[in-house]
Formats: structure tokens, sequence, C-alpha cells
């Protein structure tokens, strides 16, 4: 399972709009072509959808490609209107949901 790393500010105002940014550190394998230029089959492993949710509420839903590179890091605005519980989650083609969670406090 990747690492899912979550940086919010330390001191926190409500109703403030912050800066989240996340790191998940992941492979993102690039799909390769053959010197016929044709793609080289095999399961390619690389994260395609990000999910924020905030106190069980989505947030937040980005569609990914392979053109992002190796331990893709992303940052976004979050309007703070109340303390709660912020998730990540990033799945990726193989099946798997690499998840990572900061606490919003005031």
């Amino acid at each position: 399972m990747a690492e899912v790393r979550i940086r919010v500010p330390s001191a926190i105002k409500k109703d403030e709009i912050i800066t989240v940014r996340t790191l998940v550190a992941h492979p993102m394998e690039l799909i390769q072509r053959d010197a016929n230029d044709k793609v080289v089959e095999k399961l390619y492993n690389f994260i395609h959808t990000m999910i924020v949710t905030f106190n069980g509420r989505e947030v937040m839903r980005g569609q990914l490609t392979q053109a992002i590179s190796a331990n893709p890091v992303f940052s976004f605005p979050l309007k703070a209107g109340e303390p709660g519980k912020l998730t990540i989650t990033f799945e990726d083609t193989t099946g798997e949901k690499h998840q990572g969670s900061a606490d919003i406090k005031f």
C-alpha cells in the first residue's frame, strides 16, 4: 500500500480558506511502447482517481492519468467551516485504495 501524507496549516480559524497539500508515494508506471509503436501488454500501475472527503462528505473528486510523475503532490483550497476529519483516497489501476487523513482543528 502506498503512503499518503497530508499537510494542513497548524493554526486554522473558523471559515478560513486553507491550502491542503498531499503526497502519495506511488510508482505511477508509464505505458510503454515497443519498437513498432505498439503498447507493451501488462498491467500498468498508476493512480486514476483522487477522492477528498471532509467529515464523511465528498468535497472533491479528480480523474488522473499515467502522465503524472511518480510520487505525485497535489494541493487544493478547502474552506474550514467546522472542525473534523479530512480524508484523501487514491485509487490505482490494480484496484488498491491508498488513504490518508488529517484532523482540522481550530
